[in-house]
């Protein structure tokens, strides 16, 4: 009877396995396969973008795309992505702006310098971008760990926000408590062991990569209500193409962050942007980061996830174009 028992429950388990992975196949197929032909050709950056590296005090190697005339915008993107997941604002903006995509440093084509990865080195690189390009009333546009880099960059170069940037955006961010306080110290010791594990030659990252379901599983939850398939495909493909030791590194380092200082500090006129099903940094700490702010104003996107430049491109570039032209 026992013997029945077990290979009953043994059955069982199998079907509901089968049945769960049928369902997972079927739901990144319709995921993949959802397009949006008015957005769809904005996820190729444009053929005319120029290259263009910048070197760090410290000899990190930044890589930042260029296009259009104009006032000068700089996009920084977040954690395991590029500057590329900004090609639809290199299209929709670049005929009245001119528009700047950098890959933070250990991402992209941007390389790790002296002083390693992390908030503090990434806003340093902003700095060098600015004086290098001689950037002068220029708005930076933050998301995620790019609004948390930003955040970095004006509690710790005042001096340059005030000489040449005329205005902030902050994205699907947060101002602290990416981490809860109390599950910190377990954070920090799994960084640890995935560190351990890289250096050792291992890939903790693995189900992350490539093609699998749970990649485009993983993707979609960056964004909210049917979003392009091509959108989702490009999220999936930078993920997977980010190296598990600048993910990790960058992860850890996260764990500290509180800008809410620094935003107290400055009253450079800013845009706050997030979307109301925005699942990673949801909408109470964009309300938190415009409280702080001095001159903020808070735009909440319906039914948009975190993902925003992606999900909806021509909307938050109406947003940009309207809170730049008005500077």
């Amino acid at each position: 009877m026992k013997a029945r028992a077990a290979s009953t429950t043994v059955a069982v388990a199998t079907t509901i396995a089968a049945a769960g992975r049928l369902a997972l196949r079927r739901s990144v197929k319709s995921i993949k396969t959802r397009s949006k032909p008015l957005i769809d050709p904005l996820y190729e950056l444009p053929a005319d973008v120029e290259h263009l590296e910048i070197t760090s005090p410290d000899g990190a190697h930044i890589h930042v795309m260029a296009r259009g005339q104009g006032r000068p915008i700089l996009l920084i993107h977040g954690i395991t992505l590029r500057g590329e997941v900004w090609a639809p604002q290199m299209h929709l903006l670049a005929d009245r702006y001119r528009m700047y995509a950098m890959d933070v440093r250990g991402h992209g084509r941007s390389t790790v310098g002296a002083d390693g990865l992390g908030r503090a080195a990434a806003a340093s690189d902003i700095v060098a971008v600015i004086e290098s390009l001689d950037l002068t009333g220029v708005v930076i546009v933050g998301h995620s760990m790019g609004g948390m880099i930003l955040m970095e960059f004006i509690g710790g170069h005042r001096d340059v926000v005030a000489e040449r940037v005329s205005g902030l955006v902050f994205m699907d961010t947060a101002a602290s408590g990416v981490i809860a306080a109390p599950i910190a110290p377990l954070a920090r010791a799994v960084g640890r062991v995935l560190t351990n594990r890289v250096q050792s030659g291992g890939t903790p990252l693995r189900g992350l990569s490539g093609d699998s379901d749970f990649a485009w599983l993983a993707a979609r939850l960056g964004f909210g209500a049917q979003p392009s398939g091509r959108a989702v495909e490009q999220m999936r493909r930078l993920q997977s193409q980010a190296l598990p030791s600048t993910v990790i590194a960058s992860g850890v380092d996260l764990i500290d962050h509180d800008g809410r200082w620094a935003l107290a500090g400055t009253t450079t006129p800013s845009l706050v942007l997030v979307g109301s099903r925005d699942l990673l940094t949801p909408v109470r700490q964009a309300r938190k980061i415009a409280q702080l702010l001095p001159n903020a104003r808070l735009e909440v996107i319906p039914l948009a996830g975190h993902q925003l430049m992606q999900e909806r491109p021509r909307e938050v570039s109406a947003l940009i174009d309207e809170f730049a032209a008005g500077l």
